[in-house]
């Protein structure tokens, strides 16, 4: 692979306002390109509504564009996100769970504002609805509308009062399972990679168990980095992507402009001449 095509700026790991990020798929194009980025995918969580916009403003910036959504699923309960990449947009396999994850999330909306009437507060479920228009319905929305309402002072209360896991744990188990997700996909044509390896509660002897069973299901990559992840996370990550022979993908996992070092393109460094890189037969 030329040096030039190695080392390229790359982002395989960005969200919309078509899910929960704050930039519409043509401003994060735009912001892609002001950052020097070649090689870009957009990922929202479960919906591929914004590749068509950002496809579209990606070639009339001459930027190369990889189709991508962040899935979410679980693994023995816990809950992940897969980041597929490099798929047909009409792929039938894909666009049934996405479209599962979709029914899901609204009946987990449901679920959260059943919940939060039993906290005693009103029914949100409607305006969460309206509020979240073409985007992901979550619990951010629930967030925005409690401090409208007065109910809390800033999203991080609402979630430490009302939104976080210890008040609505019951929501944990409603995703897809890995497996289930894995074997639908595998052998369709696109990369399947773990996003964001050293953000679940795992000890590196589970995450070594999961990245087994997530290979021998049919993924094909990890994603070594995610942001601004600590260096030495990042090695373990490249190690990891060696030992189970999984692709190495990177991302900003870009939401918006909500602190210093969060930026398009923008992540900790990576050893790329280690690990078999996922964009590698794309170029």
């Amino acid at each position: 692979m030329p040096e030039a095509a190695r080392y390229r700026k790359v982002d395989l790991h960005t969200h919309s306002t078509r899910s929960d990020g704050h930039f519409s798929p043509s401003e994060l194009v735009d912001l892609a390109v002001e950052q020097s980025v070649s090689l870009f995918a957009l990922t929202d969580h479960d919906t591929l509504d914004g590749l068509p916009e950002a496809r579209l403003r990606a070639a009339e910036h001459g930027l190369s564009f990889i189709n991508g959504v962040e899935l979410s699923t679980q693994w023995k309960g816990i809950p992940l996100h897969m980041v597929a990449l490099n798929f047909s947009a009409d792929n039938s396999a894909l666009l049934s769970i996405v479209k599962g994850n979709q029914v899901i999330r609204l009946d987990r909306a449901r679920r959260i504002a059943d919940l939060l009437m039993k906290q005693g507060l009103p029914d949100l479920f409607d305006e969460a609805v309206a509020l979240a228009g073409d985007s992901q319905l979550g619990r951010p929305h629930f967030a925005a509308l409690l401090v409208e309402k007065g109910f809390v002072k800033d999203a991080n209360k609402a979630f430490d009062r009302y939104l976080g896991n210890k008040k609505l744990g019951q929501l944990r188990d409603v995703w897809p399972e890995l497996e289930q997700v894995l074997t639908a996909l595998a052998g369709q044509n696109m990369a399947l990679v773990l996003a964001h390896p050293k953000r679940y509660p795992l000890t590196v002897t589970k995450l070594k168990r999961l990245l087994s069973d997530f290979k021998k299901w049919g993924g094909t990559g990890i994603e070594i980095v995610s942001g601004n992840e600590r260096p030495d996370s990042v090695r373990l990550l490249e190690r990891l992507s060696r030992e189970f022979d999984l692709k190495a993908s990177v991302g900003s996992d870009y939401h918006g402009p909500f602190g210093p070092w969060m930026q398009v393109g923008k992540f900790t460094q990576i050893h790329e001449s280690e690990v078999d890189l996922v964009w590698q037969a794309w170029s």
